[in-house]
C-alpha cells in the first residue's frame, strides 16, 4: 500500500521535468485530456468561485483550472510541489498550503464552491481519502461540487495476490467506490454520480466521483456506472476533433 510515507518520499525524489503533464501521454497531451476527457464532466460546475485542489502536483490541471475560478487553494504534501506552484502561479487569487497528506485544517469552513483532484488520490489508501471525505463535509459550501479521481482498486482484493505488481499502477489498494459513496453519506455529502473506469488494463481499478454538498432542505440521489469504454470513448472523441481541425 503507498502510505503517506511513502507518497511523501516518492514524490519529493520525483524528475518533475516535465511538470506533470506526462500524465496526458494517455490522450496525447494534458490539453486533450483536458478537453475531451475532464472537461465534458466537470464543465457544469465552472467557472467557480473558490476551488480547492487535492495534490496539484506541479500544476499540469492548475493551469487549466485557474482561468475558470476567482480564487484557486492548493494543497499538496509534497513541499516542493508547492513552491513550484507558487512560483509559477503567483500570489494572486491564489493560496498554497504544505498538509500532513490528509489534514484540511487549514481551508476555512464552508468557502469550497468546487473541488477538484485528478490523477494524485489514485495513491491514496482509504483511511487519507475517508479523513479528506469527511473535512470536505464541512469545507464545501451548500450546493458546492467536487470531482475526485480515485483508486477502485480494493474491489479486486480476492484477486490480488495473483496480479503482476505494475498492473496495480501504485493505486490505493483498499480504495474503492462503494467506501467514497458510505464515507460520504458520514460527511453529510452524496456521491451523485460515480464513474468506475478502467486504467491500464480491462480492470476498472479507478473512480471519478463527483461529489456535492446538499443545500438545505435538497435530496439528491446517488447514482453509479461502470464505464468500460471509456479509454474508447475519449481516443474517439480525440480522434473526431483531430480530423476535423485537419480536414485536408
Amino acid at each position: 500500500m503507498p502510505t503517506i510515507a511513502e507518497n511523501l518520499t516518492y514524490w519529493q525524489r520525483y524528475d518533475w521535468k516535465d511538470r506533470g503533464r506526462e500524465w496526458g501521454k494517455g490522450y496525447g497531451s494534458i490539453e486533450q485530456g483536458w478537453e475531451h476527457a475532464i472537461l465534458p464532466r466537470i464543465g457544469a460546475f465552472l467557472p467557480a468561485g473558490h476551488i480547492l485542489e487535492l495534490a496539484p502536483g506541479y500544476g499540469a490541471w492548475t493551469d487549466l483550472l485557474r482561468p475558470r475560478c476567482k480564487k484557486m487553494t492548493l494543497v499538496d504534501l509534497t513541499p516542493n510541489c508547492i513552491e513550484h506552484c507558487r512560483e509559477r502561479f503567483g500570489k494572486r487569487g491564489m493560496a498554497y498550503h504544505v498538509n500532513d497528506g490528509r489534514s484540511l485544517a487549514m481551508v476555512e469552513d464552508m468557502s469550497i464552491d468546487f473541488v477538484f483532484s485528478v490523477h494524485s488520490l489514485v495513491h491514496a489508501d482509504h483511511d487519507v481519502m475517508r479523513e479528506y471525505i469527511l473535512q470536505l463535509g464541512r469545507k464545501m459550501k451548500p450546493g458546492a461540487f467536487g470531482f475526485i479521481h480515485h483508486s477502485n482498486l480494493g474491489a479486486y482484493a480476492d484477486e490480488l495476490e495473483s496480479w503482476d505488481q505494475k498492473d496495480t499502477h501504485w493505486r490505493g489498494r483498499d480504495m474503492t467506490g462503494e467506501k467514497l459513496r458510505e464515507d460520504c453519506r458520514e460527511a453529510g455529502l452524496v456521491c451523485v454520480y460515480q464513474e468506475i473506469i478502467p486504467w491500464g488494463s480491462d480492470k476498472c481499478i479507478d473512480a471519478y466521483s463527483l461529489i456535492a454538498r446538499p443545500r438545505p432542505g435538497q435530496r439528491l440521489e446517488e447514482r453509479v456506472e461502470r464505464n468500460e469504454g471509456y479509454w474508447p470513448h475519449v481516443w474517439e472523441r480525440i480522434e473526431i476533433a483531430r480530423r476535423y481541425a485537419n480536414p485536408t
